[in-house]
């Protein structure tokens, strides 16, 4: 009886170690921090609308210390459409610079978000250069009519411009915070 008890002891700790040595394995495989950056509450309030091509929705977004890797960009869409997505560097006197990547999303029902069923649209930022400081996210449609969801949170971060030459308008604050997450690695 008591080989059997060394028996199943043994074979219990065996077990356990096993289970011990299988864990770092799989957190050895990849980083194990991720900055996720975004200025809303998560609880969607309404949503953003693009009444023309060049009205441009921006999220300046101020980076910790250091360089940062970019993974993705996420965002909460209501309505299908074409929108393009620009990462804009940042110029000296705060504003949204050159265009460092831009990606056009075209949305699709499958995409769509009621605003608190956690389905986000994810754009992959594979092989960007690494960002330090100060960036701007921009969001403006390109066909249909899509919308993003958005926050009442007044932050400081979110603006809107027109991109059209011919109208002089700069940022201008807006009191909504689009559903927009930027993540890095440190």
């Amino acid at each position: 009886m008591r080989r059997l008890g060394r028996f199943w002891g043994g074979l219990a700790l065996v077990a356990i170690l096993g289970a011990g040595c299988a864990a770092p394995t799989a957190i050895s495989s990849g980083s194990t921090r991720e900055l996720v950056l975004g200025y809303d509450d998560a609880r969607a309030t309404g949503t953003l609308a693009f009444p023309s091509g060049n009205y441009e929705s921006m999220v300046r977004f101020q980076l910790p210390d250091g360089e940062h890797r970019p993974l993705r960009i996420r965002f909460q869409a209501e309505a299908v459409g074409r929108l393009e997505i620009t990462i804009y560097d940042n110029t000296l006197f705060e504003t949204p610079g050159a265009a460092i990547r831009t990606l056009t999303r075209d949305l699709s029902a499958d995409d769509l978000s009621n605003g608190t069923d956690g389905r986000w649209v994810i754009e992959d930022l594979a092989g960007l250069k690494p960002l330090k400081g100060t960036v701007w996210v921009g969001v403006h449609k390109t066909g249909g009519t899509p919308t993003i969801w958005a926050s009442g949170v007044v932050c400081g971060q979110t603006f809107v411009r027109d991109n059209d030459p011919a109208n002089p308008m700069g940022l201008l604050p807006t009191r909504r915070t689009p559903m927009i997450r930027l993540e890095l690695v440190p």
